[in-house]
């Protein structure tokens, strides 16, 4: 048998090794159209600052190590699911048995001119390279990101602390507005503030600007803010352009099954690609983290190898370390109730729907993180407990066991 992932991001990596646990006899090729070994973007970051090398997040060997054809430069172009083929950019015809799709996500900036050169992002090991290798030949000295979501704040952390003057731009009136109330955001500004980062609220960017390179950004209100590197942190999109005409179904990414099976026979999907269901909400959506791709990457594995492995929906959870203070977010940012306690300058908020715990924010005091967590995916009805949720030492092993099991 032939498998062919596509992508060699956390959730083509994690099918590949999960599949060899079980079968080592299978064929496995894995293209990835970048000219690295696998690595993870969310560890770049570390890379930058202290010359870690963790976000080469496998090591040289891995390929060989794990019966594993890995072909870097090579990006698809099409896939013929009917004749089980597929077409590289290059003009060759891949034949598969089984194919997992897991070609990740791509930047998307609705913003004129977002084809001008030196636009850069941090979703490429070579924009990012790029970038801060200007930084660090004095060449670039001002950045002038647009979006402050996740991706955007710690884009921002990084360039202050390689010592640039820094401007983010965001159309909305708040940081990170998918994933913070208002409240926390403000604490997270705070921060930023701060640290030196400039932040413009409520602008919305019209277009990148430049003669034959970027070098500004028009705002919709008609001013123009100019900086030495620019760079797009507006949101990603999965990579399904290459999937036109195939006959997959798609909508926002590529549809799945529970058991990440795609409506084409033998074609698999995992990670940032992937449209499926939220276990919160039951809704279909896209959450592209780096937890979701490799728990589904494992399914994946599974499921090839034989095992009938069904998920249990995509999960929204992100954290920040780079900040100064430890920042972790999960579930949803409303409901209707709303608990939220301030403590030696962090915070607390859980919000609370039909009495059951479907997303919390917390600032500073992150260590019950897991433990909101299990209780928030159990679906565990905690009004009985409630009042505890907000206690320093909720979530030390042994207080929220009795509090969830009501032996306090």
């Amino acid at each position: 048998m032939r498998i062919i992932i596509v992508g060699a991001g956390p959730a083509g990596v994690t099918a590949a090794e999960t599949l060899r646990t079980f079968d080592r006899a299978a064929e496995v090729v894995m293209l990835s159209a970048e000219p690295y070994p696998p690595y993870s973007p969310p560890a770049m970051a570390d890379h930058f600052l202290t010359g870690s090398t963790s976000h080469l997040w496998r090591a040289d060997d891995w390929p060989k190590r794990f019966g594993v054809e890995y072909r870097m430069g090579v990006a698809v172009a099409g896939l013929e699911a009917e004749s089980h083929r597929l077409r590289t950019q290059a003009g060759e015809l891949l034949e598969y048995d089984k194919l997992v799709i897991a070609t990740g996500s791509r930047l998307y900036a609705p913003l004129e001119g977002n084809d001008l050169p030196g636009i850069y992002n941090f979703k490429s090991l070579t924009a990012a390279e790029e970038l801060v290798g200007r930084v660090r030949s004095g060449e670039a000295r001002t950045a002038l990101i647009v979006g402050a979501g996740f991706i955007g704040v710690e884009i921002a952390v990084l360039l202050r602390k390689l010592g640039l003057e820094v401007t983010m731009l965001e159309m909305l009136g708040q940081v990170m507005p998918r994933v913070l109330d208002p409240e926390t955001a403000g604490y997270v500004e705070g921060v930023l503030r701060g640290m030196g980062v400039e932040l413009r609220l409520g602008a919305k960017g019209k277009s990148f600007i430049g003669n034959g390179r970027a070098d500004g950004v028009l705002i919709e209100d008609g001013e123009t803010l100019h900086a030495d590197v620019l760079i797009a942190s507006t949101g990603v999109r999965p990579n399904i352009d290459w999937l036109e005409g195939s006959g997959l179904e798609v909508g926002w990414g590529v549809r799945v099954d529970d058991r990440l099976r795609t409506t084409a026979p033998d074609v698999f999907a995992s990670g940032d690609v992937v449209e499926a269901a939220d276990r919160l909400t039951g809704e279909r959506s896209v959450n592209a983290i780096f937890p979701n791709a490799v728990a589904q990457g494992t399914v994946v594995g599974l499921n090839l190898a034989g095992h009938e492995v069904r998920t249990e929906g995509t999960d929204r959870m992100n954290s920040l370390k780079h900040l100064g203070v430890p920042v972790v977010v999960a579930g949803l940012k409303d409901g209707d109730e709303v608990l939220r306690r301030r403590r030696n300058g962090g915070m607390r908020t859980l919000f609370l729907k039909d009495g059951r715990l479907v997303g919390f924010q917390m600032v500073g005091e992150v260590a019950a993180a897991g433990v909101f967590r299990s209780l928030m995916n159990r679906r565990q009805d905690v009004r009985a407990f409630k009042d505890r949720l907000l206690q320093p030492t909720f979530g030390q092993g042994t207080v929220a066991w009795g509090a969830i099991s009501g032996k306090m």
